[in-house]
C-alpha cells in the first residue's frame, strides 16, 4: 500500500496556505479529511492507500473568503491513480492563487 501527503502554497503571497480543508474521495465517497497546518501541509493524509482511483479536493474558495479575497474557484481537485502492489509515497501539492491553481507530483 502507498501513502499520501499534500501541501498548499499561495503563490500570490508567497506563503503556505494554513487552515485549508482538504478531503480525499474514492468512488464519490469522502474517505478522509484534513486541514493544512501552519506550513500549509498535511503530512500523512492517508497512512495506507490501496491501489485505485482517487480525488483530492481542497476547499480553496472558503479559504480565500476567510483571508478577505475573492476567487471564482470553490475548490481545486487532483484526480489520481495509485498502482497495484506499489509501496510508494504520493505527495500531491496544490499551488493556488485567486485567479487559478495548479499541481505537480512532488516527493
Amino acid at each position: 500500500m502507498s501513502t499520501l501527503s499534500t501541501h498548499i502554497l499561495d503563490i500570490s503571497t508567497g506563503k503556505p496556505a494554513q487552515g485549508v480543508t482538504v478531503r480525499l474521495e474514492r468512488d464519490g465517497l469522502v474517505i478522509a479529511t484534513g486541514t493544512t497546518n501552519s506550513a500549509g501541509r498535511i503530512t500523512e493524509f492517508m497512512a495506507h492507500l490501496p491501489a485505485g482511483r482517487y480525488r483530492l479536493v481542497a476547499d480553496i474558495g472558503a479559504w480565500f473568503t476567510q483571508t478577505g479575497r475573492e476567487t471564482i474557484y470553490p475548490c481545486a481537485q487532483i484526480d489520481f491513480v495509485t498502482k497495484e502492489a506499489a509501496d510508494e509515497h504520493y505527495h500531491l501539492p496544490f499551488v493556488i492563487a485567486p485567479g487559478g491553481w495548479s499541481t505537480y507530483r512532488g516527493s
